[in-house]
């Protein structure tokens, strides 16, 4: 997430007050969103308003906002929290655009399964990203793995047969850039 921090610094100013990096990131936000849309839309009309897209599509909007509410509870009440809601929300639409080209391959016959490592580290990040946080934020974390788990189940079921490794391994980087500390795993 650092990193993340710096680079919107440097995209919007190196001397921009915390205002103007808020009004950057939602900038930002807005560039990815309409892309996402115009991607999906795109991919909508080359198949035929498939109806697992349209599904995956769903599930994905509600895991994003889940996602962001756990990230935006990590800074609560800070000057900092719309620019990290609008990180988080633009970096997931980024995410997005790369990823429908995965759920539009040919079927995957063995279902939405994911490497045991890809799977193995993804659940070592959780865990361990689950004790530093309060019941609270807890909860918010789990109502988003929860909306990740049936996005990418859905977005997986005729996807290329790396779609749920590259969704899961997505997943685990999206953990390990919400946490704003030092690094934990």
């Amino acid at each position: 997430m650092i990193a993340v921090l710096l680079a919107a610094a440097l995209a919007c100013g190196a001397s921009a007050n915390q205002m103007e990096l808020n009004e950057c990131a939602g900038e930002a936000r807005e560039r990815a969103n309409a892309q996402e849309l115009a991607t999906y839309r795109a991919a909508m009309q080359r198949y035929h308003n498939d109806v697992v897209l349209r599904e995956s599509e769903l599930r994905w909007l509600a895991a994003r906002a889940n996602a962001c509410d756990f990230d935006t509870a990590l800074v609560s009440g800070g000057s900092i929290e719309p620019m990290i809601e609008s990180q988080c929300l633009a970096s997931s639409a980024q995410a997005r655009i790369r990823d429908i080209g995965l759920f539009t391959g040919r079927p995957n016959p063995a279902g939405a399964t994911a490497s045991a490592p890809a799977v193995a580290e993804h659940d070592r990040i959780y865990g361990l990203l689950e004790n530093l946080v309060t019941p609270d934020q807890r909860t918010l974390l789990a109502d988003a793995e929860n909306a990740w788990i049936w996005y990418r189940d859905e977005a997986c079921a005729r996807a290329t047969n790396n779609c749920a490794i590259a969704l899961t391994l997505t997943r685990t980087q999206e953990l390990k850039d919400s946490w704003l500390a030092d690094k934990f795993w």
